[in-house]
């Protein structure tokens, strides 16, 4: 199985990573993207995942950071950067 991607398609999908993150409140984070786009990406649909229990608890939810292009938390909880890249509600670039 050839598993070589096009070189734009991997600029592409790695441009979509996680540069900033920031926690909002109701369990939202406001990202910015290594293409410039920003976009708001709502982890409530994630709150029966086993492997995100840890990160609900009082406060840990606000320790979020970027880290190697997704965002990731203490216990060491991350989630996909396509899923939050695919799903995230974008806001308009300016200029």
């Amino acid at each position: 199985m050839d598993r070589s991607y096009p070189i734009t398609g991997l600029i592409d999908m790695l441009m979509n990573r996680v540069k900033e993150v920031k926690a909002l409140p109701g369990y939202r984070l406001e990202i910015a993207f290594r293409n410039g786009e920003r976009g708001v990406f709502d982890c409530n649909p994630y709150r029966g995942y086993e492997c995100l229990a840890g990160i609900w608890a009082d406060g840990v939810f606000d320790k979020v950071v970027a880290d190697h292009g997704t965002v990731m938390w203490p216990d060491g909880s991350d989630l996909c950067p396509d899923e939050i890249y695919d799903n995230a509600i974008k806001t308009p670039k300016l200029g």
